[in-house]
Order: C-alpha cells, then sequence, then structure tokens
C-alpha cells in the first residue's frame, strides 16, 4: 500500500499526485464531519499542505501552536496541550469520516498517534464476489489511474473554488491573525507580461485594470484600487505581508504570455493570512478571446470569493447579480487596453496618446460602455495638464458620459464623469446628485472618493473632504495619488506639518510623482519655508514640462521669497502665453496675489472664474487668504454660485 509523506521528497513517483491528494483534502473539509469543525479543518489543512510542499519534517508542536491555532511566540507546549488534544480529536475525527461519508474515497489521509505528517494512503479496492467465481482483489491498473488523473486535472479547479473556499475561508477566518483584514476583500496584482515583446505590456495591465473593475462592481467585495496594487509592479514581495500592507484577505496574481495569435494567461488566488494557494487556473486561447478570458477570470473570483465568504447560496442573494461586461470586438478592445495603458502615464503626451486609442476603439465598436468613460477621463484630464479650456472639454465629457449610461445604465464611473461636467459648469446640486450616485453605484471606487472631496473642498466643508480622503486612502492604501489627496486636504484645513509628512509618504511611495511634489512646495510655502518650497516647486515642473499650470505657482513663490524680478519674468511669459491661448487665467493671477498687486489679481481670478478653470478652490484655497476680507472677493464667489 504506497504512502506519500512530508519525508518522500519524491512525490511524483507515488500512485497519487500532490493534487489528488488536494482534491481529497477538499473532500474531506466540505464533508459533514468537517464543515462547522474550524479547528481540525484548519489543522488537516495546514498538516497536508505543508506536507505537500516537503516541510513535514519542520512541523513541530510549536509551529503548529503558532501558525495554526494563534498562540504567542511565548507558547510553551509543557504548559499549554492544545496541539496534542487537537490532534486527537482530528484523528477521530477523521476515523469518523471514513467510515461514513468517505469510506468509497480511494486515498485516505491520515495523521498518526505519535507524530503531526499526515500519511497519504490508497485504499486497495475490493471487487465485490461475483457468482460465478470467488472474491478476488486488485488495485488499479496504471491506464485506470491515468484517466482518473486526467480527469483530477479537468476538475481541480473547480472543486477547489467550489468546495474547497466554502471551508477554508471559514477555518482560517478563525485564526487570530487572519481577524485584521476584512474578509470580502482582495487585490489584483499587475499581471506579468512574460512574452518577449514589451509591447505586450499594454495587455497585462489592461486585464489586471479591467478586473479590478469587474471585481469592483460586486457589492460587498472591497477591492484595493490601481494606484496601490500598480505600486508593487515588477516587485518581489511576501503575500503575508503584503496582505498585512493593503489590509486584504485575499491576493490575486497572474502572467501573460503571447505567441503568435494565441494567448496563456495563468491566474492564482491566495490567502493573504497564511500565504496558501486558494485557487489557480491556466487559459490558453485565441489572441481575439482576451476579453472572454478576463470575464471567465473575474466569475471565476466572484464565485469563490463568494462561495468562501457567504455560502453556496451567495449569488441567489445578491439584489444585484455579478454581470460581466457587455461583449466587444477583439479589435476595439485591444485600443481600448492601448487606451488605458497610456492614461494610466498621467502625462499630457500620455493622454492625447490615450484619447487616439480610444477613439480608434470606438471607431471599431461604439458599442462598449467602457470606451466612453475612458474617453471621459482624458477630456477630465486635459485641463489640468494642458492649457485645454474647461469650456471646451464640458460638452464633450456630458456626450461620452451620457452614451456609457445609455450603453450601461449602472456604470458608476459615467455618474462620475456626469458630476464632473457640473463641478466645471458650477451646477453644484447636479455636480453633488451625480458624484453620490457613482458613490452608491462605485463605494469602493477611490476615485470616487476623491473627486467627492474636490467637490468638498469648493463647498468649503472642508472635514468632510478630509473624510473623503480618507476613506479613498483606506480603499487605496499605497497609492501616491490618494496618499497626495489625503496631503492636500490638510493643506485646506491649514495643518501644513500634516501635510508636509503626508505628501513625504506619497513621495516614498513614488519618488518622481510631481503632483505630490508641486503640493509638497506649496505646503512648504504657506507654511513660511520658502526656500523649500520653491526647490521643490522647481522640481516639479523640471518634472512635467508641459504642466502650464504650475508656473504661475512657481511665480508666486519667487514674489513671496522676494525675488519680485525673478517673478516679473515668469508673469510676462505667462502674459504673452495667455494671449496665444497656451495659458490659463488662474496661474496669472497667482504671480499677481504673489506680488500683491490685488487690483490685477482680480482681473485674472475674474477671467479664470469665466473660463471655468478646474483649480479654482476659492474657498479652500490658503493662497486666497490675502484677498478674502476685499468686497470683490464676495463677488467672484456670487459669479461661482458659491455662498460667502
Amino acid at each position: 500500500m504506497p504512502e506519500l509523506h512530508g519525508k518522500d521528497p519524491d512525490v511524483a513517483a507515488l500512485s497519487y499526485s500532490p493534487d489528488e491528494v488536494k482534491v481529497e483534502l477538499e473532500r474531506i473539509l466540505a464533508s459533514q464531519a468537517f464543515r462547522t469543525a474550524l479547528r481540525p479543518s484548519n489543522f488537516l489543512r495546514y498538516a497536508v499542505l505543508e506536507t505537500l510542499e516537503g516541510r513535514g519534517d519542520q512541523m513541530k508542536e510549536y509551529s503548529i501552536a503558532i501558525e495554526v491555532f494563534g498562540r504567542e511566540e511565548s507558547f510553551d507546549p509543557r504548559l499549554d496541550p492544545i496541539v496534542r488534544v487537537e490532534a486527537t480529536k482530528l484523528r477521530s475525527r477523521l476515523a469518523n469520516y471514513y467510515s461514513l461519508e468517505g469510506r468509497q474515497d480511494p486515498l485516505r489521509i491520515e495523521l498518526p498517534k505519535r507524530g503531526y505528517v499526515p500519511v497519504f494512503r490508497e485504499l486497495e479496492e475490493q471487487v465485490e464476489p461475483a457468482a460465478v467465481g470467488p472474491a478476488t482483489s486488485e488495485k488499479t491498473n496504471p491506464a485506470q489511474r491515468r484517466s482518473r488523473s486526467l480527469l483530477v486535472a479537468a476538475g481541480l479547479a473547480a472543486l477547489v473554488v467550489l468546495v474547497a473556499l466554502s471551508t477554508y475561508g471559514l477555518t482560517s477566518m478563525w485564526n487570530k491573525k487572519a481577524t485584521n483584514a476584512d474578509a470580502l476583500s482582495i487585490a489584483v496584482l499587475p499581471f506579468s507580461n512574460l512574452g518577449d515583446d514589451r509591447a505586450d505590456e499594454y495587455f497585462s495591465d489592461g486585464l489586471t485594470d479591467e478586473l479590478i473593475v469587474s471585481l469592483g462592481r460586486v457589492p460587498g467585495l472591497r477591492v484595493v484600487a490601481r494606484g496601490s496594487v500598480f505600486q508593487l509592479k515588477g516587485k518581489n514581495y511576501d503575500i503575508r505581508e503584503l496582505g498585512r500592507r493593503l489590509g486584504v484577505r485575499t491576493v490575486l496574481e497572474g502572467s501573460v504570455r503571447k505567441f503568435d495569435n494565441r494567448l496563456r494567461i495563468t491566474a492564482h488566488l491566495d490567502d493573504a493570512t497564511n500565504g496558501y494557494r486558494i485557487w489557480s487556473n491556466i487559459y490558453e486561447r485565441d489572441s481575439k478571446d482576451a476579453l472572454t478570458i478576463q470575464r471567465d477570470i473575474a466569475l471565476a473570483l466572484v464565485n469563490s470569493l463568494g462561495v468562501q465568504f457567504e455560502g453556496k447560496d451567495w449569488a441567489s442573494r445578491l439584489n444585484k447579480p455579478f454581470q460581466p461586461t457587455a461583449s466587444v470586438r477583439p479589435e476595439a478592445y485591444q485600443a481600448y487596453l492601448k487606451g488605458l495603458f497610456f492614461w494610466n502615464k498621467n502625462t499630457a503626451a500620455s493622454i492625447r496618446t490615450a484619447m487616439d486609442y480610444f477613439e480608434q476603439a470606438r471607431a471599431i465598436d461604439p458599442g462598449y460602455a467602457p470606451i466612453y468613460a475612458g474617453l471621459g477621463r482624458c477630456y477630465t484630464a486635459l485641463p489640468v495638464f494642458t492649457a485645454t479650456s474647461s469650456a471646451d472639454v464640458i460638452p464633450k465629457i456630458r456626450q461620452v458620459a451620457s452614451k456609457a449610461l445609455e450603453l450601461d445604465p449602472n456604470f458608476g464611473e459615467a455618474h462620475l464623469q456626469l458630476g464632473e461636467a457640473a463641478f466645471l459648469e458650477y451646477d453644484w446640486a447636479v455636480a453633488e446628485r451625480e458624484l453620490k450616485m457613482a458613490l452608491e453605484l462605485s463605494p469602493g471606487d477611490a476615485v470616487v472618493h476623491r473627486w467627492y472631496s474636490y467637490y468638498l473642498g469648493r463647498m468649503g466643508r472642508l472635514d468632510e473632504e478630509l473624510a473623503q480622503t480618507l476613506a479613498a486612502q483606506e480603499l487605496d492604501p499605497v497609492s501616491p495619488y490618494v496618499a497626495d489627496g489625503v496631503a492636500h486636504s490638510y493643506v485646506d484645513l491649514r495643518r501644513y506639518s500634516d501635510a508636509i509628512e503626508q505628501y513625504k509618504r506619497a513621495l516614498a511611495l513614488e519618488p518622481n510623482f510631481a503632483m505630490s511634489v508641486r503640493g509638497l512646495g506649496m505646503a512648504y510655502l504657506y507654511q513660511g519655508n520658502h526656500v523649500m518650497g520653491l526647490r521643490e516647486l522647481q522640481r516639479a515642473a523640471g518634472m512635467d514640462s508641459e504642466n502650464f499650470p504650475i508656473m504661475g505657482e512657481i511665480g508666486y513663490a519667487l514674489a513671496v521669497s522676494g525675488k519680485r524680478a525673478e517673478a516679473q519674468t515668469i508673469l510676462a511669459r505667462l502674459l504673452q502665453q495667455s494671449k496665444n491661448g497656451a495659458a490659463h487665467s488662474l496661474p496669472v493671477a497667482q504671480v499677481y496675489i504673489g506680488l500683491d498687486e490685488k487690483d490685477h489679481a482680480f482681473e485674472w481670478l475674474e477671467k479664470a472664474v469665466d473660463q471655468h478653470e478646474i483649480s479654482l478652490g476659492l474657498k479652500s484655497e490658503a493662497m486666497f487668504d490675502a484677498l478674502r476680507s476685499d468686497p470683490r472677493f464676495g463677488a467672484l464667489l456670487r459669479q461661482m454660485k458659491l455662498s460667502q
């Protein structure tokens, strides 16, 4: 009777493969005998998986107590017999299982009486006595075993997803170490591009983006946002440490390889509380089936997580069952993914490139809602990164967002973009309504919380603004963009020391994140540290030469630092660019504020209000404190339809 145990490294040579052992393990854990027995289930799973990994000889009473039963490092087996007691209970429960539910199982998992390393035994198949001859006994032949192995390999992923997760989720939740992470939570790490062509990276990144979006639409599932997970791209990490850092229970990883017209995608889901593999699969399809693969992975994960944490009737109890995104032509989807790839680079040039790809996608297949959301993102970003007028993009944002909602009425990002358009038009009631609708449809989207915080800042509701940026940071804990939002909220509250600390955290995540370098410079200026403030602003300008708005802040910094001649030089350049339509009005006003030329400052602020410039935070920005007592400031607020 062959055995497989932790001291035999050549598991492949035995009659049962590790995968078949795992199937038997999941069958046991899903049984009546084990389904609600948390400690024995957790103990058995730990012992079996450690053994299959070749670490059976390392399993001692101390390590089991720490890893399985949540004991502290001061645990002393001489004083606390928990492992021995639970091992006795586990042996008894296994014996009970094999005497009833598992009596026909061809493979048996046993825990020896004087050890903790399980033994895997093949049960000899008994042939019932025939009417024409004596009873015989024989083992399954090699051909039968090969056939059985193929069936096991084909069905393993489904069995692990639909059976193992229900028990595994419950048992490992018992462990004290699992209580800090939200049970219904996942981080989708950037899929690795294993192909020879680095240009295919857009696809692996796009697949990651789409999975994050798809899973983010599942009610009750907290998905770490893109900003945080892409900070980990290309880096090595320990799954357990990663889970603690991101505050999640599960982590999805994968890889993509393109060869000729074929795609090979691997995906696997790990428990971040202990590093165990929960589920994995390999998808090999024609490259035109990329969206189908993305859906298959998303649905498998949704079903897995739903069964794991909520029970097998999870899907039927959803008010709005998860539905994958609509169909799209493969060529359009490829162009859409390229658009996402460039949009996420967040530079003036990359946004224009992204727009080109989104337009290509729309021309190929105008019926795919996310394409319009991608265009809406670009239109919203143009006034931030370029001299494009907000008035030019407002109707475009509204048009593409409305089309996206026509195609998908529950598309949260489309409501966000309608809120952005109303925000730019000073239609504050509509802006709040649409932003709240976006929050309702996409509560796990950190960007929605961030935009709602912008709205609250415009309203002067600064404590609420901070609450929303902190909510975004909880969803996207290692995103420099979100950390920048928290820092900006602290600046609006005049908490400059807190803001500087937060900007430094953002830059620790991404040292070349120009937005935070710029914010750090302004925080230093408001705190009175003109030297540091000017240095950081000039450093930010060097990172993105097309970022025209920052020149107004540099001119302001030079002026308040006493370098009036240099400030005047920048002012002259901005005035010339404004005549040519290559600069906004707000930067000109900022330099005049620094120079304490209030009449000119109000003249250009009025132009900025007329032009609906996106960065105009009259009720929140500290730069305008010097103007608030002037009656003309109240007139500007009324022009923006804001109260005093």
